[in-house]
């Protein structure tokens, strides 16, 4: 029986985890659902992807992502979505989806991470997370 019962709560703690997603297997975000820097700009410029995991936490509400404090694109599980950035040092972050009505109960979740953009450079994020940690966003090599 004590078996059975740690077997259950490592599924139970497996269920609220999000699962990895690489950038070429994602859905892209719809183009409704891109706020700003969907087009490459005349000047130097990289290319910022940032692509959200699967999974339970977080899934019922679209994620914001923010450029520089910039509500920038809306984000669901599974997507990814790619933004032109000029050159220079960029915060890349996640909030509360602005637009869902506080229904996510995120209120001012706001979490970023610095990058530097080079000319030409694909720097890659991911939104995922946990349930003791929530949503989060860190670097990515998919």
């Amino acid at each position: 029986m004590k078996l059975f019962i740690g077997a259950m709560a490592l599924v139970a703690l497996a269920g609220c985890s999000t699962s990895q997603v690489s950038a070429d297997k994602a859905k892209p975000v719809p183009a409704d659902r891109v706020l700003a820097f969907s087009k490459k700009p005349s000047g130097p410029h990289g290319t910022v992807i940032v692509t959200r995991d699967t999974g339970f936490v977080g899934g019922a509400c679209y994620v914001g992502v923010l450029v520089d404090g910039k509500f920038s694109a809306r984000i669901d599980t599974g997507e990814v979505v790619r933004l032109y950035v000029p050159s220079g040092e960029h915060l890349i972050g996640l909030s509360g989806d602005e637009r869902s009505g506080g229904t996510c109960g995120w209120g001012s979740l706001r979490k970023e991470q610095s990058t530097i953009v080079q000319d030409g450079s694909v720097k890659k994020f991911r939104i995922g997370g946990d349930t003791q940690v929530g949503l989060d966003i860190r670097p990515t090599s998919m």
